[in-house]
Formats: C-alpha cells, structure tokens, sequence
C-alpha cells in the first residue's frame, strides 16, 4: 500500500502539480505575447502616421524643387542667386527663407541689405549664416531624397564628418569691406548661437522624447546626425534636406543643386512650426477604423508629437490624454522630422490586463479542477486499497477463525466418541457424552450452513421460498429448543410476546437461521450477567423481533461495522469467543432480502438490542426483495 502511495505521489501527483506550476508561468507568457502582438498590430498604425509625416515634408520639399527650376528656367542662375530670396516670397507661399551659395561658401541671398529691412532675414543671417558659409560646424540630420519616405530607419551610412574648413579666398575677396565687417558680426553671433545649440543638441542625440510601453526596437533613438560643416552635408547628391535645431527650434533647410549651375545651391529655410496647417490632413477622414466595432467608441488615440512631445495633430479631434510621453507604441518619424513622434495610446489599457487576468483565472480553475480530481481519485484509489486490504485481512482471519471453529467441534465429537468406543465411558455419563456430541454436530452444522449461505447469497444463488407464514408459530417451535439449551449455559431466559399473531411473508427457515445465530451470539457475548430475552411484537406495519442481551455490546464507532462479513468486534483467536464474522453480514442480507431491516441499539443499562423488522403480511411490497422493488420502479 506503501508503494502504491509513492507510485501515485511520484507518477501522477508531484508531476499534476510540476504542469500547474508551470501553467501558471506561461500565463504570464502569454500575456506578454498577447501584449506583443497588440503592439506589433498598432505599430502598423503608427507607422502609417509618421510615413504620412514624412511624406507632407517630402511634398514640401518637391514644391520647392518645382518653384526652383521655374524660377530656373526664367532667369539665369547667377542672376537668380542674387534676387532669389525676394523672388521665392513671391513665388512660394510658404513663409520660407530662400539662400544661394556656391562651393565657396560664398552667400548672395539674402544680404546683409537683406537683412536690413526683413528682421526675418537677419535672423536668419544670424542663427545660420556662418553654417551656411562654411565657417562653422553644426550638429544637424541630413535626409537624403530616398531616405524622406522611410521613417524610423537609420541611415545606413554613418556621416563621418568632423572639424572646420576655411571659406574659399575669392568669395572672401569679393566682398566689400563694410559687407564683410557686417558678415563678420553675423559670424560672430552665429558661432555664440551655434556653441550654445551643441548644449541643448546633446540632449538630443540618444534618448527619445518618449517611453512606450510597448517599443520591440527599444528606447533609444534610431536618428543619426552629425556634426560637419553645410558642404558636407551637400557634398553628395543633387537635392536633400538638413535639418538642425536653432534655440530648440526645428529648422528645415531644402537644398538643390542645379544641373544648370552644379557651382551653386539654391536652398530655403523653413520652420516647422510654419507647417502647422498642413498636419490636419494627416489622419484618415473617417473614423472608422479607430473605433470598437461593439460600442462603437475609439479604440485608441493617435496623435503626431513634436520634439518637447507636445501633440501636434491628434485623432479623434480634441481628444486628451493625461501622459503625452508615456504612449502604448510609437514610431519615430525619423531624420525628416527628428525627434517627433507618431504615438497611439489605449483609451482601455485595463482590457490587456483583464484579458491575461481571465486567462490565469481560467487557467487556475481548470488546474484546480484538475489538481480535485487527481486528489480525489487519489483517494478513492487510497480508501478502495484500505478497503480491499482489510477485506484481505477479514478473509485471512476468516480462513483462521474458520479453521478454529471447525477443529473445535471436531475435537469434542472426537474425544467424546473414542471415549464411547474404547468403552472407557460409564453407562450413566453415556447420555450426556452423546447429548455433547449432538450438540457439537449441531454446531458444527449451523458453521458449515452459514459459510454455504453466505456463499450462495454473494453469488446471488440462493433462493427463498417466500410463502405466508405467522411468526409467532415460527419462534413457538422454536424458542423451546434454544431455551433449553440457554439454561444449560447458565443464562435466565425467557419470551416475551405481545401479539399472538404476526403474520411475515418469508422463507422459514432462512428466519429461523437468523433468530438462531441472533441467540447464539447472546450467548457468546453474553459476559457475566447471564440474561436473553426473546421480544416479539407489533409495530404499526413492521413485525419486530428483538434479542436483547446484558453483556459488554458493541464498541462505539463499530456499531455499522458489525454488520460487514468477515467483521468481528472480538476476535475468536484473541479473545476467546468462538465466531466467524459471517453470522450478523448473513442476517443483515438475509432479512434485506425479505425486504426488512436489522439493526442494533445498545441498552441504556448496558447489553445489545439486535431487533428484525419485517413487514406485516397483507402490506404493499411485503416480502418484495430488493430486486423485486426495483423492477418495480
């Protein structure tokens, strides 16, 4: 049994309990999948976003492109450099600043004239003029026209860019002196402006103005920028964008490299902030792909954040959110807009978590039912191993107790016969030596009877001849015969009978084997107060027949129990009470089969009260036997 136990912890249990553990692990797997996949689906979404971004950049970029090679094909390309800033203003209506240069780095438009009358040109001159000269190097993200359609990727080629280059000697030469003093004060403002720029660039450069919760690229920037004079960041190429932040602002400078004039770049200077206007077509028009197909509310949000993360263009309009830089995904617009953003957040971050709480919850019932049932097969198997184990035992006392029983009869026949045959018994003991044989015989007899009934009964082979017949009569003929032989043993006997008549329907001798091996253990288990006494009544519709007897009874917690075979409260072998177990088990089954009762109730003296219930001749289903009875129904 000991190893059965083990075999069920090792084989079933232990390894049940190993697969819920780890069960219950892969929730948390599946959960971070399902987040996964979530976040690689709204990635498309965000993606979609700032490939739009990217694109409203690059139409503005061909518009300039356009309006340059109009302006080209009016005029010639060095009379254009001087007027083009004026000329672009009024062909272009965008607020942009236009410039033209050559290789030298030598500027033509706008001027320091310029600059005099439109604040907006000094400025310009100042934030940008000796970038654009080539007398300083700046931090910037060059985009190339292939790379404007493509956010979020890095440039494949690093631009390994570094340190300054003098302007070319003949654009210096050419300019007057007053220009020069004043491009000198430009220069100078430029470089201060430049120097203060690298600060705030440098906290730019690799970190993200967000943290999504859901980012497979991870969390640092994906841009890639440099620091290089503006002839190198044109030196390949006949178009592009340079992009470069001017007192935290973005500045977007277009630049083109006319195959008419391959000496110069014409080019403008345009803020983002000027572009405001055109995010509003950003979004699809309708908003049926953002919303729950069951309540027909938004999903999610999208929203277009610039370099402070501060939404630009959201979608649904005027919709909040409480955290701009903590979004559920985000994609980078890359080297065209750097450091903005395209950003969806959930409205209903909770349906994640509940989805991946039903599972572990469904997940943890189902272990747990399973885990019940493991342990109650378990036990049953347990307790149905107890059961047949002690059934074993019970067959191997039996099989002794049996033995013993046997030999005991046996050996007084014997002894008694030899004594009668050697002719070493007295004439007058004769009588009583034949009288202790035929009792021993009788004994003998009923112990064989009741190993064969039993038998029969357990294979469901013996049948009773059921008729009517008066109870009473039956226990007149009978209580003489035990009577006498009970006040042989010493016992005060006597019969008590309330009814003259108790008509049973039931098979008479099967009755009358069991009131005998009711008073046959009165008398074994009788103890010192030698006293039986046979009751007979009437009870409503129940015939009743109770054998009571003044001895030690039945131990409490056993008193169902006695009724199984092979179950002896007192074993014959220790205690010295003779008995096989089987003579209460074939009482209780023959009078079932009658369709009565036996039961047992201890006497508030002290004693056992072993009382039959039968039903009363001429009642429903009197002397049906179980079988019978379920047919029926």
């Amino acid at each position: 049994m000991k190893k059965s136990l083990l075999v069920l912890l090792l084989a079933v249990l232990l390894p049940s309990l190993l697969l819920g553990w780890l069960a219950l692990r892969s929730t948390e797997e599946q959960q971070i999948v399902l987040e996964r996949r979530t976040a690689e689906l709204y990635q498309k979404e965000t993606d979609q976003v700032a490939t739009t971004a990217s694109s409203l950049i690059n139409e503005q970029r061909r518009v300039f492109g356009e309006t340059l090679r109009q302006l080209l094909a009016e005029e010639k390309p060095k009379d254009l450099a001087v007027h083009f800033t004026t000329l672009l203003r009024t062909r272009w209506p965008q607020p942009a600043v236009g410039f033209a240069i050559d290789r030298t780095g030598h500027l033509f438009a706008p001027t320091t004239r310029d600059a005099a009358l439109n604040t907006q040109c000094r400025q310009f001159l100042e934030e940008n003029g000796a970038f654009l000269g080539n007398r300083t190097a700046a931090t910037a993200y060059a985009v190339p026209p292939d790379e404007l359609n493509r956010p979020g990727l890095a440039l494949q080629r690093k631009m390994e860019m570094g340190g300054k280059s003098g302007t070319g000697n003949k654009g210096e030469q050419s300019l007057s002196k007053a220009q020069s003093k004043e491009e000198d004060n430009y220069q100078k403002r430029g470089n201060a402006k430049d120097q203060a720029l690298a600060d705030n660039q440098s906290q730019k450069e690799a970190t993200r103005n967000v943290a999504p919760q859901q980012q497979p690229a991870g969390g640092d920037s994906q841009l890639t920028w440099a620091t290089a004079e503006f002839r190198e960041f044109t030196a390949e190429g006949s178009e592009g964008v340079v992009n470069r932040f001017v007192e935290d602002r973005l500045n977007m400078i277009f630049w083109v490299r006319p195959a008419v004039a391959p000496e110069m770049i014409f080019g403008c200077l345009l803020r983002v902030e000027d572009l405001r206007p055109q995010w509003v077509n950003l979004f699809p028009p309708t908003e049926t792909d953002y919303s729950s197909s069951t309540k027909g509310d938004p999903e999610f949000i999208l929203a277009l954040l610039d370099d402070k993360a501060q939404p630009v263009a959201v979608h649904p309009a005027k919709s909040a959110v409480q955290e701009w830089k903590k979004p559920f995904v985000a994609t980078e617009v890359g080297e065209a807009l750097p450091h903005w953003e395209a950003a969806l957040y959930l409205l209903h971050p909770e349906r994640l978590r509940d989805s991946a709480r039903h599972l572990r919850r469904n997940l943890s019932l189902l272990i747990a039912c399973a885990l019940a049932a493991i342990a109650i097969g378990g036990w049953v198997i347990f307790a149905d191993t107890r059961r047949q184990l002690a059934l074993a035992q019970k067959r191997t006392d039996f099989v002794s107790n049996v033995s013993h029983e046997l030999k005991t009869p046996l050996t007084s026949i014997r002894m008694f016969a030899e004594m009668m045959h050697s002719g070493r018994a007295s004439t007058e003991r004769q009588p009583e030596y034949l009288r202790i044989i035929m009792v021993e015989a009788e004994r003998l007899t009923r112990l064989i009877n009741n190993v064969l009934d039993f038998a029969k009964l357990e294979r469901r082979q013996r049948r009773f001849e059921m008729r009517p017949l008066d109870l009473h009569e039956m226990l007149s003929q009978l209580w003489p015969a035990q009577e006498l032989h009970l006040r042989e043993a010493g016992f005060a006997a006597k019969w008590e009978s309330a009814e003259p008549s108790l008509p049973v329907v039931g098979d008479e001798d099967a009755l009358a084997q069991v009131l005998v091996n009711l008073l046959s253990n009165a008398e074994k288990y009788g103890g010192a107060t030698k006293e039986v006494t046979l009751h007979s009544y009437l009870a409503g519709d129940w015939v009743c027949v109770s054998v009571l007897d003044r001895g030690a009874g039945v131990p409490a917690g056993e008193e169902a129990k006695i009724f199984e075979p092979f179950y002896r409260a007192h074993d014959s072998l220790s205690s010295g009470i003779p008995g096989t177990g089987l003579g209460l088990a074939l009482a209780h089954r023959v009078i079932r089969e009658h369709g009565g009762e036996i039961v047992y109730h201890a006497r508030p003296d002290g004693g056992s009260n072993f009382t039959i219930r039968l039903p009363k001749a001429g009642r429903p289903n009197a002397g049906a036997t179980p079988e019978m009875l379920s047919s029926k129904s």
